[in-house]
């Protein structure tokens, strides 16, 4: 083979070659992976943002349970309540919170039901109840 030879077949194989689809994406498929990614990066802020509700009403209601157990815990140190029904606002957390307190009778004269509902005193809604007895002696 001569030189001249040699050099037109390499130049006729690099010409083959570039006829190929060797030249990126399409405009096609670049606007069906932005669709795919935004299915996804939109779910993932849906996802994040449920995630976050969540956890602030599990704050609130542990909150909440803490404030209900205390107030169960007055009473029983306070000794035998009467029967009734009180209303407070105290402020836990950097939050106003309402607390109502009914206590009432049972089958049982040495026992009273003590219902505490507790939530957050602008939305009462979202709340917390807890309910114990309380003995006279």
């Amino acid at each position: 083979m001569s030189a001249d030879q040699h050099t037109n077949k390499t130049t006729t194989n690099i010409h083959v070659k570039s006829r190929g689809r060797d030249h990126g994406f399409t405009l096609l498929e670049i606007m069906v992976a932005l669709v795919i990614f935004s299915i996804c990066a939109a779910t993932l802020i849906q996802q994040s943002g449920r995630n976050t509700r969540q956890s602030m009403m599990l704050e609130t209601r542990t909150q909440a349970n803490w404030i209900a157990e205390n107030q169960l815990e007055r009473l029983r140190l306070a000794g035998f309540p009467e029967n009734g029904k009180t209303t407070q606002t105290i402020t836990f957390s950097k939050q106003e919170w309402l607390i109502e307190r009914v206590i009432s009778d049972t089958n049982n004269a040495d026992l009273r039901k003590a219902v505490i509902q507790v939530s957050i005193d602008d939305d009462h809604a979202t709340g917390y109840s807890l309910t114990g007895f309380l003995g006279r002696y």
